[in-house]
């Protein structure tokens, strides 16, 4: 790809993940809560599709305020939200999820853009488990709408526990820094350089940037999907055992 513009950044990121379920981890200087607005906003715009946000904790609902008032969510977007469901402290030190998993999906639509809380209560969390594979399940049943997943968690925040499960858990995990997406937890050429101007967000690709051969690595069949839904579970269970 030789087109460096930012219109064609961003389609070509959106591409990428549109359908998946995808883990942005981000380092201690990234801007992510702006940065999510930012990449969010312009996602529904570039798409059309509908959003959901799903909160797990009384901070959450602080963050929905900031989200419904930053700069890049403007009315012309905020009518794409359909609305945001949010569940208490007790949501997400339960062991079991089931309840709640039946909740959320029965609000999925098809072509969905579910956006999750920030992860970073998983650390302070005894029982991780019960809460990995209510996302492991829940990721699945949004890629069997064409719908897709997005969650963000700090880097810090990554014991190698967390690591390994949520790793398995999400089919894209695209590492964030001051100013690059990273493919990778190393940069690339291939990496995506991004800037945050009067809270507008700002993307442009390597000239090097091969996003066909990228999108094919992350693309997958039914049959490939189904697969990697069996892997992940036997992770989990294999974590269980562990």
């Amino acid at each position: 790809m030789t087109d460096t513009t930012s219109e064609n950044a961003v389609t070509d990121l959106f591409e990428l993940i549109n359908g998946h379920s995808v883990l942005f981890a981000y380092n201690a200087q990234t801007r992510m809560s702006e940065l999510a607005y930012g990449i969010i906003s312009s996602f529904l715009e570039t798409t059309g599709v509908s959003m959901s946000l799903i909160l797990f904790t009384e901070q959450g609902q602080e963050l929905w305020k900031e989200f419904r008032w930053n700069k890049n969510w403007n009315a012309g977007l905020r009518s794409t939200c359909d609305h945001f469901a949010k569940f208490s402290a007790g949501g997400i030190t339960c062991t079991d999820m089931t309840e709640l998993l039946m909740d959320i999906e029965s609000e999925i639509k098809t072509r969905q853009l579910l956006f999750l809380e920030d992860l970073a209560f998983l650390r302070w969390r005894h029982n991780k488990i019960p809460f990995m594979r209510f996302l492991e399940i829940l990721s699945s049943r949004v890629r069997e709408k064409k719908g897709t997943t997005v969650c963000t968690i700090a880097l810090n925040m990554l014991d190698t526990e967390i690591e390994k499960l949520l790793f398995s858990v999400f089919d894209i995990v695209l590492f964030i820094t001051e100013d690059a997406i990273q493919l990778g937890p190393k940069k690339s050429k291939d990496d995506i350089q991004y800037s945050l101007k009067d809270s507008k967000l700002v993307l442009r690709s390597a000239v090097s940037t091969d996003m066909k051969k990228i999108k094919e690595i992350f693309s997958l069949s039914i049959e490939e999907k189904e697969e990697l839904d069996k892997i992940v579970h036997e992770h989990i269970e294999d974590f269980k055992r562990s």
